[in-house]
């Protein structure tokens, strides 16, 4: 099936300050999403481009009949789609087995060496001619490339396992420009799991010069990554290594590439992810032959696959409770752009032992942003002083009610648990000050 594309901001950038927040007792987290879903992995088609286009063509018609059964959501292509650059035939047998990157199963590709015009200049002109940066615009999981006119390096995103995926394809030896590019494209996406598709990155279990390059400049140092995939080499290993902000990324690593033998170029990954288990299962199969290769190297599962959970987010607004009800639990809604006045005003709240809160239900035990919307009225405190109550203990805070006024404010980041039994509110706390109003309070979910 196709990908649909979904897209989950943090929301505008919020002014200071700052929070008042009580976690209720602990609930179990909700599961994610039961969905477990495949991933499938091209290795080196450039040998069945030229000599076998009857396998590569098994290897996508396989996918094709098996995308409902697996869910398969993505074929990801780590490069050289052909041995030579120049023969039309190639690109047309390539071409031919891929299809149009709008069938129900999308894919991307990471151009390699022999998909380039030149080593040196790394020109890929012949490559965009037949996989050109147009054709893939209609994906719904289609995101941008670099070049902005061409489709050397690209980035897709999609939804499966309850969680959202950014998948970055980057072509042959990448340059300084296009790693920075990358590393723009992941920071942009906090709460994507991220993964790097490239050519050359690794031979087994040790990394080549490129593979150390992105490594250092680019993966390790994004938090959301969790998996590389690469070719190249004739070989099959995996790599596993934490990044600086103690992220586990898996290094993967196949090609079964044979200019004189047939039947090696038809081995294809299919890659499963359990989001239950927290599992990656791999198993290296031909659709050709009908057989798997069942060695440790080609059929192993990986365990503690830790994904990020959506940037989910939640407003809880006061539409009917009275000012003077302390204490008012309030149900979740959609906020709109109505302002609400004084007879809808946050609670003004009788003590510090008293205080006025909102409820919200929280789906998985993680940091949240907390926000809150004032209304814009020029009688309110200038400084407004509250009571700000966390894991961590009391702490005092004031917000300006007269300047922040008809806008979201940022209270700050906070640990809340599971449950329905987290409450968000405020307290004034030092009689004559004026009242706390907070029409609307939204909670996003960032880590």
């Amino acid at each position: 099936m196709r990908i649909t594309k979904i897209t989950r901001g943090l929301g505008a950038t919020l002014a200071a300050l700052m929070v008042t927040v009580l976690p209720g007792p602990a609930a179990p987290a909700q599961a994610l999403a039961a969905e477990t879903f495949t991933i499938v992995m091209l290795p080196d088609t450039q040998y069945a481009s030229e000599y076998w286009p009857e396998v590569f063509r098994a290897q996508m018609q396989w996918v094709a009949a098996q995308r409902t059964a697996r869910n398969i959501k993505y074929v990801l292509h780590v490069g050289d789609v052909v041995d030579n650059v120049g023969q039309v035939a190639q690109w047309n047998n390539s071409k031919s087995a891929m299809g149009l990157p709008t069938d129900d199963v999308p894919y991307i590709i990471g151009p390699g060496n022999h998909d380039l015009d030149s080593t040196t200049t790394r020109a890929a002109t012949t490559y965009n001619s037949h996989y050109p940066r147009s054709t893939f615009t209609a994906l719904p999981s289609f995101g941008g490339t670099y070049p902005a006119t061409a489709n050397d390096n690209t980035y897709h995103t999609f939804s499966a396992g309850g969680v959202d995926w950014l998948v970055v394809a980057m072509k042959y030896a990448p340059s300084a420009a296009e790693i920075t590019w990358a590393n723009s494209v992941v920071a942009a996406h906090p709460n994507h799991n991220s993964i790097l598709v490239t050519h050359a990155y690794q031979n087994g279990v040790t990394k080549d010069s490129n593979g150390n390059n992105l490594w250092t400049n680019l993966v390790s140092k994004q938090k959301n990554f969790r998996f590389t995939f690469s070719g190249h080499y004739v070989n099959a290993g995996v790599i596993t290594q934490a990044g600086v902000n103690g992220n586990t990324v898996h290094q993967i690593q196949a090609d079964y590439q044979n200019s004189s033998q047939r039947d090696p170029n038809s081995f294809l990954r299919i890659m499963t992810v359990d989001p239950n288990t927290k599992t990656l299962d791999v198993k290296t199969y031909s659709p050709f032959l009908n057989t798997y290769k069942t060695d440790a190297a080609n059929q192993f599962v990986l365990s503690n696959i830790n994904l990020i959970p959506p940037a989910w987010n939640t407003v809880v607004d006061n539409t009917t409770a009275d000012r003077f009800t302390a204490s008012a639990n309030w149900g979740t809604s959609t906020y709109s752009t109505q302002r609400y006045g004084a007879d809808y005003r946050f609670a003004d709240p009788l003590s510090v032992s008293d205080p006025a809160w909102y409820k919200v239900n929280i789906p998985e035990t993680g940091t949240y942003q907390v926000a809150v919307w004032y209304s814009a009225n020029a009688g309110y405190n200038d400084a407004t002083p509250y009571i700000v109550v966390t894991p961590s203990g009391n702490q005092t805070v004031h917000v300006n009610q007269r300047a922040n006024g008809g806008k979201w404010v940022s209270l700050g980041n906070f640990t809340l648990s599971a449950g329905d039994e987290n409450k968000v509110g405020v307290s004034r706390w030092t009689a004559g000050t004026g009242y706390v109003i907070a029409d609307a309070v939204k909670v996003t979910r960032i880590s």
